[in-house]
C-alpha cells in the first residue's frame, strides 16, 4: 500500500475536493482520483461518493472507518520520520510550562548545565494542556507537567514529583490579609486575575467557585506569572497560586484555603512509553527525578 495514497484520502476527507488536494501536493487531479481508487480496491468498498445534485462530495461509512485509521497511521509514520532521522543526535523534545520553569526547573538546572545536558535540549514552553497534547501526539518526548489531580495516561509513564496547594493571593492592602486561613466563598464579589485556559490554575479556580456557589469574574487573563503578581500587588484583584510561586518581594499576602477539595497541583514527570532514550537523554531524565527528593509533597 503507498502511504501517499493515504495522506491524499485523508486530505479529501478534511477538504471534500480533489482539487484542492491536488493542489495542496501539487500534482494533477487524476493522481488522487486514481490513488482514491487503487485504495477502494485494496480495502474492497468504495470510501467516497459524489453527491452530483448538489455538487458535494459524500464520505461512506467504511470511508469515515478509513480515515480514523489513516490519522493513527499517518502520525505514527511521521513520527518514526522524527526518531530516526534524529537516532544519532541525543536531541531531548522537552516540554516546560512556564510556571514549572521559573519556580522549580531552576533547582536541576545547573546540575543539567555542569554535566552538559542543556546542550541537547531542545525547549518547547506551553501551558501543561497544550504541551500533553504535544506529548500524546509525539512532538514532545519529555515534559514536567502540572495537573489538578495525579495524570494517568495509557501511552505516556507519569512520575509524581510534589504536590502543592492552591493559596489565595492577594495584595498587603486587602482587608483579608488579616486572616491566615478563610474559606473560598469569602472571595465572593472579588475580581479575579488568573492564567489564560491552557494552565492548570483556571481548572482549579473553577473547582473552588463552584464549591464556594458563585461565579468568578474574572478581569484579566494571561500566561505571565510576574504580570499576574503584578496586577494583585497594583489591587485589580485577586489570584490562586501555589505559594511557592509568592516571593517575599513581591509584597503579596498568601492565604489558605480551608475548603475540603482534593485539587492540587501535582507536579509530575512525564515521559512518552515508546520513547527510547539513549544514555545522554536518559541521564536528562534521571537529574529531571531528583526533584522529587528536593521537593517531596508539600500541603
Amino acid at each position: 500500500m503507498n502511504t501517499r495514497d493515504l495522506a491524499y484520502f485523508h486530505d479529501l476527507v478534511e477538504l471534500k475536493s480533489y482539487t484542492e488536494v491536488a493542489n495542496k501536493f501539487s500534482v494533477s487531479q487524476p493522481t488522487i482520483t486514481v490513488a482514491i481508487k487503487r485504495l477502494e480496491n485494496e480495502f474492497g468498498a468504495q470510501l467516497v461518493k459524489r453527491d452530483y445534485l448538489h455538487n458535494r462530495l459524500l464520505v461512506t461509512r467504511a470511508g469515515v472507518l478509513l480515515f480514523q485509521r489513516t490519522q493513527q497511521i499517518l502520525q505514527s509514520l511521521e513520527l518514526a520520520y522524527s526518531e530516526v532521522q534524529n537516532a544519532d543526535s541525543s536531541v531531548i523534545r522537552f516540554g516546560l510550562p512556564p510556571i514549572i520553569g521559573t519556580m522549580w526547573f531552576p533547582l536541576v538546572a545547573k546540575e543539567l548545565l555542569d554535566k552538559g545536558l542543556l546542550t541537547h535540549v531542545q525547549s518547547i514552553e506551553a501551558g501543561s494542556d497544550q504541551l500533553l497534547e504535544k506529548l500524546r501526539q509525539g512532538k514532545v518526548d519529555v515534559a514536567l507537567l502540572g495537573s489538578i489531580r495525579p495524570l494517568q495516561e495509557k501511552k505516556l509513564d507519569t512520575f509524581l514529583l510534589s504536590v502543592h496547594s492552591f493559596k489565595a493571593v492577594v495584595s498587603r492592602k486587602h482587608p483579608l490579609v488579616q486572616k491566615k486561613h478563610i474559606s473560598f466563598v469569602e472571595l465572593k464579589g472579588e475580581k479575579f486575575v488568573t492564567f489564560t485556559n491552557n494552565f492548570v490554575h483556571p481548572q482549579a479556580l473553577a473547582s473552588y467557585s463552584k464549591y464556594a456557589g458563585f461565579r468568578p469574574q474574572i478581569v484579566f487573563s494571561t500566561p505571565t506569572l510576574s504580570l499576574i503578581k503584578e496586577l494583585v500587588n497594583a489591587e485589580l484583584g485577586v489570584s490562586l497560586l501555589v505559594d511557592d510561586a509568592v516571593k517575599e518581594q513581591d509584597n503579596l499576602c498568601c492565604l489558605t484555603l480551608d475548603d475540603p477539595l482534593p485539587e492540587k497541583f501535582n507536579m509530575s514527570l512525564v515521559v512518552r512509553k515508546d520513547f527510547l532514550p539513549d544514555k545522554t537523554q536518559q541521564e536528562f531524565i534521571s537529574v529531571l527525578f531528583k526533584l522529587k527528593s528536593l521537593l517531596g509533597t508539600s500541603d
